[in-house]
């Protein structure tokens, strides 16, 4: 059963505390910025459809990877609502690539065995770098959409940019210097407010799963349809 209460002693140290106001930071959230938020319900219902309709699906293998990339839209709607901005990106990053590792072996089904043996021995290691590139499977996916496959490319780079990636945006989306008359002094913010850099997050999350949801439509075109997903997702791309 779930205690309808926090349990004893939580709050009585600094990392509950944080996860307290991480809550209540995706309360008001939830409650400023409505319009970024019913894109992402509709897309996280959308995904649930998609999922739903894989049952007997000759492509089952590349379903996996429509749940991680699901469970990682998830986890960065979690961050981002939350203020964890450059958390959030590092996430939309294991997203695109869920998606990519999807298309890239539906596409190239006997690299299964190879993908599934990476850990056998360090040659077995060494093939896997080898041809899991992200540069090979963004080139797949523009063969096959150059479109979505640049677009993808671009969201990429991005979550790199921002936060998957020690980078200077990174850092600088998060950092606030005050200039005194003596010093100079750095904060560095964990939980962003209502901000430009939040409302970047919240429509590059969008973007990241419908580009997701779009890469794995060219893995299953004829059920996407049928499910209505396809129609879903032009329509959730309006205004992104």
């Amino acid at each position: 059963m779930i205690p309808s209460h926090p349990p004893a002693s939580w709050g009585n140290d600094k990392i509950s505390t944080f996860l307290d106001d991480a809550r209540n930071n995706e309360y008001a959230t939830f409650a400023n910025c409505q319009g970024e938020i019913r894109r992402l319900i509709d897309l996280d219902a959308w995904f649930r459809k998609a999922i739903d309709g894989l049952n007997h699906s000759n492509d089952w293998f590349s379903g996996f990877f429509m749940f991680r990339a699901h469970s990682n839209f998830l986890a960065a709607c979690r961050m981002t609502w939350s203020g964890q901005l450059p958390e959030c990106y590092a996430i939309l990053r294991s997203c695109l690539e869920n998606a990519l590792y999807g298309l890239y072996l539906a596409r190239n089904p006997n690299s299964r065995e190879t993908w599934m043996r990476r850990h056998d021995s360090d040659a077995h290691r060494r093939k896997v770098k080898e041809e899991f590139k992200i540069g090979a499977m963004f080139e797949l996916a523009k063969s096959i959409d150059t479109k979505e496959g640049s677009v993808a490319e671009l969201l990429y780079d991005r979550t790199i940019d921002y936060g998957a990636h020690p980078n200077e945006q990174a850092l600088w989306q998060v950092l606030q210097i005050n200039e005194k008359a003596e010093q100079v002094e750095f904060k560095m913010i964990y939980l962003e407010g209502d901000s430009f850099q939040l409302r970047l997050a919240l429509t590059t999350t969008a973007q990241v799963g419908v580009c997701s949801l779009s890469l794995f439509q060219s893995i299953y075109k004829e059920r996407f349809n049928i499910l209505g997903v396809t129609g879903a997702i032009d329509h959730i791309k309006n205004g992104l």
